[in-house]
């Protein structure tokens, strides 16, 4: 028996996977991509939305998923899923087979489990049909059923069909599968038409919903007009009754009328000349205020370049700070020990520097860095004999033995003797250096300064 787990001879896994995409209608291949959360991922990455213009799209990206997990079983039978409802005849015919009695009495004749769904040669002659041929390929690679071998071969090689025939069939096929790929892009060409049918459905709708509220605005003013003209007509028969006086009253209202309408239109060119004003001054604000965008401009361009130079000043600043740093790390104290003419005690304090700088095996206290930084690590072993000492009740506790802790605390004792002693001599040292051997000038430069050329009278 051949399921659809086990690698089939002849049959291409990518092109039947492409067919059954390609046979989708678009609502089930929305479906399919929107219920899956990967896919979905994928389909809609760069802000595409998932719509009918974009199905060719669409089935590049879901074939490259597919690829990409090597055609997995889930990813196939994914896709089976929902393929196989589509071919709603073949559908119908073997699932009301599958459900029905004489299927069981043969499952219970050959023993099979209800996970076992299989065709006799009869069912498989009465239910196959060779214009099905890439339908029952695709049930044969990826559907449940199992096949005997010799099922297989009549679906991969239908029987009495010479080789000429074959390859008509391989032409038909390909040229069915450019048939369904224009099918395809015609089916999006057509949810495309019906997207847009929708969206003109939709403003029909709206322009309908607005002729009806014209058509009642239109029959309220009509009722007010009906008010106003029986209105018109019960002042009219009232002015009948009254023509003489009316007619006296015509003429002053025609009078003030006159009057009115002069006043009016004075107040309305009056009016227009205030409008004008206006306008004027709006066109002038209006200058002036490109003209203090641009000038906001040109100030931001000045800050600009103003900023740039406070950048390059500081960053000249922080070169001229490092001299000290410099002239100390290119000293070479040894030599400098052995020229020097030193008295007895900064002797004494210079050799305890250097002894102070060569004591670690490691040499990991050495004039290298800052000299905040180096006068820092000279400090650690004052610091650390300060807290042992104030902390000594505890300290003795914690290392288990006390003989052994205040030996170490002496030992302690007498590297920061020496930190002093080469403390000491480094603040004459450099008081020497700095205010002796070179001049103020000098000083001031961000790199050390060149030696000073002796006088004359010295050479």
């Amino acid at each position: 028996m051949l399921g659809n787990n086990e690698k089939i001879q002849g049959v291409s896994i990518p092109d039947l996977f492409s067919a059954m995409l390609a046979e989708l209608p678009w609502r089930v291949l929305h479906k399919y991509i929107t219920d899956n959360a990967q896919l979905m991922k994928i389909c809609t990455l760069g802000g595409h939305r998932v719509d009918p213009q974009q199905r060719p799209r669409l089935m590049r990206q879901v074939q490259n998923e597919a690829e990409r997990n090597n055609y997995s079983d889930a990813t196939c039978n994914a896709l089976f899923a929902v393929w196989y409802p589509v071919h709603e005849k073949l559908h119908e015919k073997l699932e009301t087979y599958f459900k029905s009695e004489e299927y069981k009495a043969y499952r219970a004749e050959h023993k099979l489990t209800e996970e076992d769904y299989v065709l006799s040669d009869e069912k498989f002659s009465q239910f196959y049909e060779s214009g099905e041929g890439k339908a029952w390929k695709i049930l044969l690679a990826f559907s449940p059923l199992k096949f005997p071998q010799s099922q297989a071969d009549q679906i991969l090689h239908p029987q009495g069909a010479s080789e000429e025939v074959l390859a008509q069939a391989a032409q038909w096929e390909k040229k069915c599968g450019e048939a369904e790929k224009k099918a395809a892009a015609a089916m999006a060409d057509l949810e495309r038409s019906r997207a847009q049918q929708q969206s003109l459905e939709t403003e029909l709708r709206n322009l309908k919903q607005q002729l009806r509220t014209q058509k009642g605005e239109m029959d309220a003013l009509a009722q007010k007009l009906q008010s106003s003209q029986a209105e018109t007509r019960r002042l009219s028969g009232q002015l009948s009754s009254r023509t003489e006086e009316l007619n006296r009253k015509a003429a002053e209202t025609a009078e003030n009328a006159d009057r009115m309408t002069g006043r009016l239109q004075g107040e309305l060119s009056r009016l227009k000349e205030e409008v004008n004003g206006w306008q004027n001054k709006f066109q002038e604000q209006l200058q002036a205020n490109r003209q203090i965008q641009h000038e906001s401009e040109v100030v931001g361009a000045r800050a600009g370049k103003a900023d740039a130079e406070k950048e390059e000043a500081l960053r000249k600043l922080k070169e001229s700070q490092k001299f000290v740093d410099l002239l100390l790390s290119r000293i070479e104290w040894a030599k400098l020990g052995s020229q020097l003419k030193l008295s007895p005690t900064l002797r004494k304090n210079f050799n305890s520097m250097l002894k102070r700088l060569n004591y670690e095996e490691d040499l990991s206290l050495t004039i290298e860095g800052t000299l905040p930084q180096f006068w820092e690590r000279l400090q650690r072993g004052e610091t650390a004999l300060v807290q042992k000492i104030a902390n000594s009740n505890t300290l003795e506790v914690m290392n288990g033995d006390m003989e052994a802790f205040w030996e170490e605390v002496k030992d302690s004792f007498d590297e920061v003797q020496k930190s002093l002693e080469a403390r000491v001599f480094m603040i004459g040292l450099i008081h020497e250096l700095l205010f002796t051997v070179y001049t103020p000038g000098q000083l001031a430069t961000p790199t050390i300064p060149a030696a000073t050329p002796k006088k004359k009278s010295e050479s």
